[in-house]
């Protein structure tokens, strides 16, 4: 689990990143930013089902087959 909240923690970071180059902040806000959001709550998430991506990958196949008939 401790990997799973290390990659939860590093795609945050990641994504505050983005958001500030996006929003085209100075060194010093970039920092405030990052300080202000990158907070636990913020890297919670749900756990659902597991998914299998084959099952999705076929199940678009089939619509996009029956949209082009």
């Amino acid at each position: 689990m401790d990997f799973l909240e290390e990659l939860l923690i590093i795609n945050n970071l990641y994504t505050l990143n983005k958001i500030a180059d996006e929003r085209e902040l100075n060194e010093e806000e970039r920092i405030e930013f990052i300080k202000k959001y990158n907070k636990s709550n913020n890297r919670l998430f749900t756990p659902c089902k597991k998914y299998m991506v084959d099952d999705y990958k076929r199940e678009v196949e089939k619509y996009e087959s029956s949209k082009d008939a």
